[in-house]
């Protein structure tokens, strides 16, 4: 079961160019949401906001709330949680830069197989 995403009075900067001002959403559980719009509008920036990924620029901040469910993720939880909970697709691939493409996609296939081995072990709280 999915959980809804509300984002009141979110602000991001990079350095002092202020990108994201004053925005405020909701977007309901197991809806799929999308962002459009032209280049350099904010959409990458939102997104990285929501998965804590903004925070990675040293010259980067934000501030506002942002709740997945009833959990602040800047106040709650650690960005390695959030960062498995919200993924960003790119309309370009974005491969790590030292690595061969092949090595690229096994990397990415081991990663995804180690977190479905690793779900699928777990025990079941369904009874």
């Amino acid at each position: 079961m999915g959980v809804g995403i509300l984002v009141e009075d979110l602000n991001a900067w990079y350095g002092s160019t202020h990108t994201l001002q004053d925005i405020n959403l909701h977007i309901p559980a197991n809806h799929a949401t999308a962002l459009i719009g032209p280049s350099g509008c904010g959409k990458s920036t939102f997104v990285r906001c929501l998965n804590r990924m903004h925070e990675t620029n040293p010259i980067a901040r934000a501030t506002g709330v942002v709740k997945m469910g009833e959990v602040d993720i800047y106040r709650d939880a650690s960005p390695v949680e959030i960062r498995r909970r919200v993924g960003m697709v790119f309309q370009r691939p974005n491969p790590f830069p030292t690595m061969s493409i092949y090595d690229n996609v096994v990397t990415a296939s081991s990663s995804t197989a180690s977190a479905t081995a690793a779900s699928s072990t777990r025990p079941s709280s369904a009874h």
